[in-house]
């Protein structure tokens, strides 16, 4: 089926979003594909950059490339992690994906080695509290009512401890809830 020129089924041209691709700096437009509508940069072909099309109405946040961590090598088969951005946050996935399935969340410890190469948008995590009071390893996990990342640990049978801190903007905040 032909999309028309604004990738909506309509020969009228394009309306402006107000979002500029990430990769090119060209304006991008709402299309509708296969599986539903997206936005999609202007620069096609020369610049095939998508986003998804939140709930929301709102553009997704572009995503960050990944980073190697040769490091830390998969439990469940060869290879190492990599560090990905996903629409629940940073993440550790294997590098032989898909023929070894294996995610977790990343450390902060994890970070802190990769800190030149993270994105500046998460650049932030490299300084959050590796330990907690205990000295039980901070964990990055996502918050997804809230939509921002945040740290936690777990106790010796991985459960949650109760400590959390998240960043307020300037610093990180800690707080323990009593168990």
């Amino acid at each position: 089926r032909d999309l028309g020129p604004d990738g909506n089924g309509s020969s009228a041209p394009p309306e402006p979003t107000g979002i500029d691709c990430d990769k090119c700096g060209k304006p991008m437009q709402l299309k509708l594909g296969r599986f539903g509508k997206y936005f999609g940069c202007t620069g096609y072909p020369a610049c095939a950059n998508t986003r998804k099309l939140l709930r929301s109405g709102e553009a997704a946040p572009p995503k960050c490339p990944p980073v190697a961590m040769p490091e830390l090598a998969c439990t469940k088969g060869p290879g190492h992690f990599v560090l990905r951005d996903g629409a629940a946050g940073l993440f550790l996935a294997a590098s032989t994906y898909p023929k070894v399935r294996e995610t977790r969340n990343p450390m902060v410890e994890d970070l802190v080695r990769h800190a030149a190469e993270l994105d500046p948008k998460y650049a932030y995590l490299a300084t959050a509290p590796a330990v907690d009071g205990k000295g039980r390893k901070a964990i990055i996990r996502f918050d997804r009512k809230a939509k921002e990342q945040y740290v936690s640990s777990e106790d010796a049978k991985g459960e949650p401890s109760g400590w959390s801190a998240r960043f307020d903007g300037r610093q990180w905040v800690e707080k323990q809830e009593k168990k």
